[in-house]
């Protein structure tokens, strides 16, 4: 039961960060404009290169997203 949950909470959150639009809602908290090059130096440019990475690779994973969605839903039918 708890790993249905923590896998329904990871599906959700990556949803939230597939659909975040980089020019709009990344670009007022500066994520648009991290050196990728520079990610794995420290300080902000660090946390700010990890965070922007792990927002790209949500996106550009969209298949596994959708399979995770489905499995969730599938889940969550079976429950009842």
């Amino acid at each position: 039961m708890i790993l249905i949950t923590l896998l329904e909470a990871i599906v959700l959150i990556s949803n939230g960060f597939a659909i975040l639009n980089e020019k709009r809602v990344l670009s007022k908290y500066g994520f648009d404009k991290v050196d990728y090059t520079r990610a794995h130096e420290g300080g902000s440019q660090h946390m700010k290169g990890i965070i922007v990475n792990w927002l790209m690779f949500a996106r550009s994973m969209k298949i596994f997203l959708i399979l995770g969605n489905l499995i969730v839903i599938l889940i969550e039918i079976l429950s009842f």
